[in-house]
């Protein structure tokens, strides 16, 4: 008894594809054009400024390592809602608030991408914690991670009664990381290549599933049945 086996035609496939080319190019467009109105609003840029601070003997190498323990045990200090809200007194402008810079910053620790063994060493010698500020506007990312990292400095003198937590680099500059126009391209592109992909899928799927005979191969079941003859292709 024929037992009918799933096989794929590859060329079959291929020339398939190539005859429906423009059907594919066709949603590929419609693709992109949908991928277009839906990035019309592209966003802004987005720039980002770092400052740091670590702990420094004060007094005595002995509050350093205090003060090393504290900033690692303490961490989320670095982002609380209070430094924050120093942090915008500092800035000084009534349109970004404690609010926005919980938002607009992200606080990271040396020892926190480190292996256990470093740490280890860390947690008693030094740590360095960045303070990274994202906006729209590259002054006040500066401007933000300045002031995070001065309130943060108050904030951990306040707790370790010295001042041993200071700040190492200022912002100075901010480097855009995120290009508003690059990114909707860039969508816009892969929408595109994703209906050109589909395009391609559903015809591909449909062929395969294509039952009709197209061959002395399909009609005798894969030579299993004999040929008895054959008609030939009428041109007139």
């Amino acid at each position: 008894m024929y037992k009918n086996l799933f096989e794929i035609d590859i060329i079959r496939c291929c020339k398939v594809l190539y005859k429906k080319a423009k059907f594919i190019l066709l949603i590929a467009v419609l693709f992109f054009v949908a991928g277009f109105a839906f990035t019309l609003d592209i966003g802004e840029d987005q720039y980002t400024a770092r400052a740091t601070v670590y702990a420094a003997p004060e007094t005595t190498y002995n509050d350093a390592a205090n003060a090393v323990t504290a900033m690692n045990a303490y961490l989320d200090v670095a982002s609380s809602y209070k430094v924050c809200q120093r942090a915008a007194l500092i800035i000084g402008r009534s349109d970004f608030d404690a609010n926005d810079i919980q938002e607009a910053i992200g606080v990271t620790s040396s020892s926190k991408s480190t292996s256990n063994t470093i740490i280890s060493f860390m947690a008693t010698s030094a740590t360095i914690i960045t303070f990274a500020a994202t906006t729209n506007d590259p002054e006040l990312s500066i401007q933000v991670a300045d002031a995070m990292a001065k309130s943060y400095t108050i904030e951990m003198t306040e707790i370790l009664s010295n001042k041993s937590v200071k700040l190492l680099d200022n912002a100075d500059s901010a480097d855009m990381t995120r290009n508003a126009s690059r990114s909707a391209w860039k969508k816009r592109l892969l929408a595109m290549f994703a209906g050109f992909v589909l395009a391609c899928f559903v015809i591909v799927i449909t062929e395969i599933f294509d039952n009709r005979v197209r061959s002395i191969r399909d009609a005798t079941i894969r030579h299993e049945l004999p040929v008895l003859g054959i008609i030939p292709e009428n041109k007139h």
